[in-house]
């Protein structure tokens, strides 16, 4: 059988090429583009812009996932950002300047979501003097491949990579947890930041900034979870709700109780909550170095999307954080551990800023 997908691609755009079963006068093969929604032995579902369109697999000719276009990059990226708001956020000619006090370089950094109408120049010179007025980095986050151009443009300006990192994808609900993951684990859902989610968000001084307590909390439909044994929180995870989409972030596990499925149990309790917010999609972001994390995920159903980094301003240096001043999980590199969800953890302010 030549279909090369199957159940590892739900979720994702494919191209689907099939035999038409009363082509007529029109050709006897077609193409169907869009994300593939369902898969057994006998058919398969896509979503296409028109409605749903099942194919027989004994139609299909070839079918393979491809890489999302630039609009549906972009698009998940803006919600993103509704998912992880700063203290203060700036529309410049479709740039959104995002500035929180220095905390996570997500939460402090330009993200281009159209290409200006105006001079490259002229727009970098607003960037620099956006975060200057406020002593942060000069920080713009790049998704890629949809802004490759302006990528090219601020190497060739000496405009630094930082903090590479990947965005994955999943369609929920999703399945029940491997079995042995944290059996018998219960799961506490809280709609508000209490003490003991923070005591297991393990900033440097024993305490999340304001700063970082006001983001983390900064939305209308956000589910704190968290795993607490002998009172003592062990494990964590935050999701919001934004468009039909879950984000995931905030996921962490103490390093003594690693290994044992925590965090997949955070995962698993968040993305019901998000289901029965009548969510269809979940998105999180990855170090892209972090094997272990990337392992983890993709274990439990989620495929890359894009990718993207920082590029730093030239003659802006990393310098060591603050206490207190230390990126999410879903901002950050947590040691390769499973449950580190990214690393947004380029310096955003200076000084003080964020070290990985």
């Amino acid at each position: 059988m030549p279909v090369v997908i199957d159940e590892s691609a739900l979720g994702r755009r494919v191209v689907v090429r099939y035999r038409r079963t009363d082509p007529g006068g029109a050709p006897p093969l077609s193409d169907v583009v869009g994300e593939l929604r369902a898969i057994d032995q006998n058919s398969l579902t896509v979503r296409t812009g028109r409605g749903l369109r099942t194919i027989p697999v004994s139609a299909v000719v070839t079918a393979r996932i491809v890489a999302p276009d630039r609009g549906r990059v972009l698009e998940l990226e803006r919600v993103a950002a509704r998912g992880w708001r700063s203290a203060e956020t700036v529309e410049l000619d479709g740039w959104l300047l995002r500035a929180n006090s220095g905390w996570t370089a997500r939460g402090n950094s330009a993200l281009p979501l159209a290409t200006p109408g105006r001079p490259i120049a002229t727009m970098l010179a607003d960037v620099l003097d956006f975060y200057a007025a406020r002593s942060l980095h000069a920080l713009i986050q790049v998704p890629l491949p949809a802004r490759g151009l302006l990528d090219a443009e601020l190497a060739q300006r000496c405009w630094t990579i930082a903090s590479p990192g990947v965005v994955l994808t999943k369609v929920l609900p999703g399945g029940e947890p491997p079995a042995g993951t944290g059996a018998g684990v219960s799961v506490v859902l809280e709609s508000g930041l209490s003490p003991a989610w923070q005591a297991g968000y393990h900033a440097r001084d024993g305490r999340l900034s304001e700063a970082a307590r006001s983001l983390l909390g900064r939305h209308e439909n956000v589910r704190f979870a968290s795993i607490r044994t002998g009172g003592e929180t062990v494990a964590i995870g935050r999701a919001v709700v934004d468009e039909g989409w879950a984000g995931i972030t905030a996921l962490e596990v103490g390093e003594p109780y690693r290994g044992r499925g925590l965090a997949i149990r955070v995962m698993v309790a968040l993305e019901r909550w998000a289901v029965q917010q009548g969510v269809s999609h979940a998105y999180l972001q990855v170090t892209a170095t972090n094997s272990a994390a990337l392992g983890l995920y993709r274990r439990m159903g989620y495929a890359e999307h894009h990718r993207y980094h920082y590029r730093r301003a030239p003659g802006e240096r990393r310098e060591r954080g603050a206490p207190g001043e230390r990126g999410a999980p879903g901002e950050r590199r947590e040691r390769g551990a499973p449950g580190a969800s990214s690393a947004d953890s380029s310096p955003a302010k200076s000084p003080p800023s964020i070290t990985p």
